[in-house]
């Protein structure tokens, strides 16, 4: 059985739509322009939680790593 490695996987997805990541330990920081999705990890595999930022005001939270990519996507 193999595992899959969201953490890579959604960093693929965002090199692959121009955001810029930064890896702080367990916690990805993506930017691109106004925009920043800040991911909090358990593990490789699943997330504690997501937030996304426009000019530094959070809209929306999420622990869905499918609405993260698709954040990511945008």
């Amino acid at each position: 059985m193999t595992t899959t490695d969201e953490r890579r996987d959604l960093s693929q997805v965002a090199e692959s739509s121009g955001w810029a990541r930064r890896d702080l330990e367990r916690v990805d920081v993506y930017q691109r322009g106004a925009d920043r999705i800040r991911v909090i990890w358990q593990g490789s595999n699943a997330i504690s939680g997501a937030s996304r930022f426009q000019d530094d005001i959070m809209g929306t939270y999420t622990r869905d790593v499918a609405t993260v990519s698709n954040w990511l996507k945008r």
